[in-house]
């Protein structure tokens, strides 16, 4: 049984050639909070598609022309509506025909007649199961996001602990060279020691910044 408490909202295609069908989803998914728009025949889908984007669409199995599974193979094949959920609305029973519109990637099917809130229960479903796809792949972008950014961290954190490396040894092998006495200047020797100590000081803060980044990571990997 539906729950008379549950708020449905979205943006669905019909898509049928029997007008009395066409008609009887509009108003009724209408009051239920949808918007919708709707098409008489496989052709006029695509039209429909040009200025709108369902989060559904019930589409009929059998309309002249070009039937609704050459409209969903369609659908399938093309990268801006090959996820889009669909629900047909079919007379046929053969197993094989149900078995050929589920391999296409047809979300659901409802078999003729059909009983309003049975469509109203699957239309429910397939639109929390295509919001939890939106949210895993949120997920994943948000994974990927921190997996490059971790990646050019690293590479940026690498190249400072060269450079402070570099700096450290040459101006080791500096004062080595010069035996502790001023070489070309008084202020030379002086002058050395700061650039090992501010390399050395960097290194510090480089892994002082590493701890701190893979205690973040644990934060939110805790967090989720």
């Amino acid at each position: 049984m539906i729950e008379t408490d549950v708020t449905f909202s979205g943006h669905i295609l019909v898509a049928d050639d029997e007008k009395v069908n066409v008609d009887f989803f509009q108003v009724m998914l209408t009051k239920l909070g949808f918007d919708v728009e709707t098409a008489c025949s496989g052709e006029e889908v695509f039209e429909k598609l040009k200025n709108f984007t369902p989060d559904l669409i019930i589409l009929d199995l059998l309309m002249p022309n070009m039937s609704g599974f050459e409209v969903a193979k369609r659908l399938k094949a093309e990268s801006k509506t090959m996820e889009i959920p669909i629900i047909v609305l079919t007379a046929v029973s053969d197993i094989r025909d149900k078995v050929d519109m589920l391999e296409l990637g047809i979300e659901d099917y409802i078999m003729k007649p059909f009983n309003f809130i049975e469509i109203l229960a699957r239309i429910r479903n397939v639109l929390k199961v295509g919001s939890i796809r939106d949210e895993l792949k949120a997920y994943e972008k948000k994974l990927e996001f921190i997996d490059d950014f971790q990646k050019s961290l690293n590479l940026f954190l690498e190249s400072a602990q060269s450079l402070s490396r570099d700096m450290i040894e040459w101006g080791e092998k500096e004062l080595h060279r010069s035996g502790g006495k001023s070489r070309g200047s008084e202020n030379a020797d002086p002058f050395i020691r700061k650039v090992v100590e501010a390399g050395r000081t960097q290194l510090e803060r480089i892994e002082d910044m590493k701890c701190r980044y893979r205690a973040l990571m644990e934060v939110l990997q805790d967090e989720e």
